[in-house]
């Protein structure tokens, strides 16, 4: 057999191939990713993203699409809780939602 007519099998066989699971492409839009975007178009409606929140968003919607793809990595999760926070929190200095949890994950005082 020569190269001329081993090339196009070679090809063929290679495009059967399924991808493998870690590169199979994730969901278009998981639930995570459908809950970033609806908190992302609340922030836009009450004037709270700008153009300078850029990174911040598209790392909320990689981690979300993340999460959906793999729900039980904790590092993510952490990571994505404290992006969300950031894009959330009110510009007094206040971070509403880390103060939620905060209180929920510290036991009471006295």
């Amino acid at each position: 057999m020569t190269q001329a007519t081993s090339a196009p099998r070679a090809r063929a066989a290679t495009a059967r191939k399924p991808k493998p699971k870690a590169l199979a492409d994730p969901p278009a839009h998981g639930e995570n990713r459908k809950a970033a975007e609806d908190t992302l178009d609340e922030l836009r409606r009450m004037g709270r993203i700008e153009a300078v929140d850029a990174a911040s968003v598209q790392m909320l919607r990689s981690m979300a699409n993340a999460l959906d793809s793999r729900p039980f990595n904790s590092q993510m999760w952490k990571e994505y809780r404290e992006t969300l926070g950031e894009l959330t929190a009110d510009g007094d200095g206040s971070d509403q939602i880390a103060d939620l949890l905060a209180a929920l994950r510290d036991p009471p005082k006295g």
